[in-house]
């Protein structure tokens, strides 16, 4: 490939630095909370368990699945999704 003037490719996120900090912030947050409700955990209470595992399930999906979504061949060939 040597000699071709192509467009490389950005890497997910670049150029984002605001919206990635707040994107992480937010789910960090909602991350703590559901740990934080652990404090009330007990045998005769599992709402805490529940609080937990749902939103530390959200804090890990939501961010994974609002993702970059170009195609490794578009990526490849330098070129930008929906252009």
């Amino acid at each position: 490939m040597a000699g071709t003037r192509s467009k490389q490719p950005t890497h997910s996120g670049e150029g984002h630095l605001v919206s990635n900090l707040v994107t992480f912030i937010i789910f960090l947050a909602i991350f703590a909370v559901g740990l934080y409700s652990l404090s009330w955990l007990s045998l005769d209470n599992v709402w805490p368990m529940v609080i937990c595992l749902a939103l530390g399930t959200l804090a890990y999906f939501v961010p994974f699945v609002t993702g970059r979504s170009d195609t490794a061949k578009e990526l490849a060939e330098g070129r930008v999704a929906g252009k």
